[in-house]
């Protein structure tokens, strides 16, 4: 079946390239992937299988070239993506890091300003403890929070991705804690298992990685996660937050919607692949396509979540 569905969209990004004018035809060179982060990271790897499943497979007639262009949090890279030329030859993959520097002010650009593509993945977290924790529950740690209001210590990223879903639970639950700057999950790890820290938002391969060292509190995905199906979600403690990264790709604004459709079938038919489906499942996400309409709206969402709790970020990082 699964065969089946990749050479269907195979065919149909053929017919989108067909059915394009022949003074335009799509794509006639490289087809450039900015990544605006550095190699090696999980966008970086997710953009590479992709890449050598368009290839393997033949789903696009040009080569699909995977550039980095890491610097200032994913601000770089867009910025070129943003100032391209809109004719599909340049494209972006990029998660949320998008709405946290729009949101901020730290960019003059908003969503808006680009043309979505593709979303292919979803990442959710969970919000952990260390093991030694008093906290056994969600909301035995919120009870302590509001008792305590900035004691409690979060290993973060200040005015990242996952800080903003932090701000939505703390505006949620009508508290605050403190973030402290780390790094990446394998810094907050580090900083929960050395005492450093009370809480951090972890990736789901944390599950597994920190089992002796880490206690999870609640998935932060909309549905319960199959490694820990005992774990409950932050919604059904009654918190109408999720947290997870979603990679999407956009294009510059007023790309040609026949050029966006083949690229979008391209990655779509590369998704459905075998090797693209193991890379996704090794690296704790899961594959979530949309597109189109469905697509722009859990975007504007998503971006209006971030808009929404600005100040509370602000309020936790010192500024």
């Amino acid at each position: 079946m699964r065969n089946l569905l990749i050479a269907l969209l195979a065919s149909a990004a053929a017919a989108s390239m067909a059915i394009l004018p022949a003074q335009a035809e799509f794509p006639e060179k490289p087809v450039k992937l900015i990544v605006p982060f550095s190699a090696g990271g999980g966008s970086d790897g997710l953009a590479r299988a992709i890449q050598a499943a368009i290839e393997k497979h033949d789903l696009l007639p040009v080569p699909f070239v995977v550039v980095n262009a890491d610097g200032a949090a994913g601000t770089v890279g867009t910025r070129q993506v943003l100032d391209a030329e809109p004719n599909g030859y340049t494209i972006l993959q990029i998660h949320q890091e998008m709405f946290a520097a729009s949101a901020l002010g730290r960019v003059e650009y908003t969503p808006d300003d680009f043309e979505p593509v593709i979303q292919a993945t979803r990442g959710c977290m969970f919000v952990a403890v260390p093991e030694s924790s008093e906290f056994k529950t969600l909301e035995e740690l919120i009870a302590y929070a509001k008792q305590n209001p900035g004691k409690l210590k979060q290993a973060d990223d200040i005015g990242s991705a996952t800080h903003f879903p932090s701000a939505m639970l703390m505006s949620q639950a009508e508290t605050e804690w403190t973030i402290v700057p780390t790094g990446g999950t394998s810094k907050r790890f580090a900083s929960l298992k050395g005492g450093f820290a009370d809480l951090a938002f972890m990736s789901t391969p944390w599950l597994e990685r920190g089992k002796n060292d880490l206690r999870p509190l609640a998935a932060l995905g909309m549905e319960r996660f199959d490694e820990a199906p005992d774990l409950p979600t932050a919604q059904e403690l009654g918190y109408d937050i999720s947290a997870c990264l979603m990679r999407r790709y956009w294009a510059p604004k007023n790309t040609p919607e026949e050029a966006i459709k083949v690229i979008a079938d391209a990655i779509e038919a590369a998704i459905e692949t075998d090797e693209v489906q193991e890379y996704i499942a090794n690296s704790g996400e899961e594959a979530a396509v949309l597109r189109g309409e469905e697509l722009r709206a859990a975007i504007a969402k998503d971006y209006q979540d971030y808009v929404g709790v600005v100040d509370v970020v602000k309020a936790t990082s010192g500024q």
